[in-house]
């Protein structure tokens, strides 16, 4: 009876493990221009899509923080993604021991990099961003022509 239980139990982790570690079934490797400061200059991304979550994982970039998830918007004409970046220069001041008392300071830069807004369209495969500040201003701006790739052309990784 102990085997019996013990050997459902070990079926049912591997179940488990099984339906968490489900593959992203979406491979994109985009390629374009960044332009920002007046300056232009190539840009690339790849990003794997997971469609039961919801989650793009970036795999390669220039532009991108690698490594991130970011969740995304399907809807029929584009996937739509955001990346927020963490707050803005704030830190923390403590006075002298005989007042006792911390200051929260708050430095706000408005030329620096807060959030990056993306779409991808799916008919066409643009995929067109916005380097914003914390103000929604616009700091620079992108545009790459996606290409769609199965798991069998990424290729398996070497380490």
């Amino acid at each position: 009876m102990k085997l019996r239980s013990a050997l459902g139990t070990v079926l049912l982790l591997a179940a488990t493990a099984s339906a968490s570690a489900q593959e992203y079934s979406r491979f994109l490797s985009c390629a374009g221009q960044l332009l920002a400061d007046g300056k232009e200059r190539e840009a690339h991304a790849d990003f794997a899509l997971r469609y039961n979550n919801r989650t793009a994982l970036i795999q390669a970039s220039n532009i991108l923080p690698v490594g991130e998830k970011l969740t995304y918007v399907p809807t029929p004409a584009n996937y739509s993604m955001t990346y927020l970046l963490r707050p803005v220069g704030t830190k923390v001041l403590v006075v002298p021991a005989w007042l006792q008392t911390t200051i929260l300071a708050f430095y706000p830069n408005l030329k620096r990099l807060n959030q990056i807004r993306m779409s991808i369209n799916r008919q066409t495969g643009v995929m067109e961003g916005k380097l914003l500040n914390e103000q929604d201003e616009l700091l620079g701006s992108f545009n790459m022509q996606c290409n769609s790739k199965s798991a069998d052309e990424v290729g398996a990784p070497k380490f």
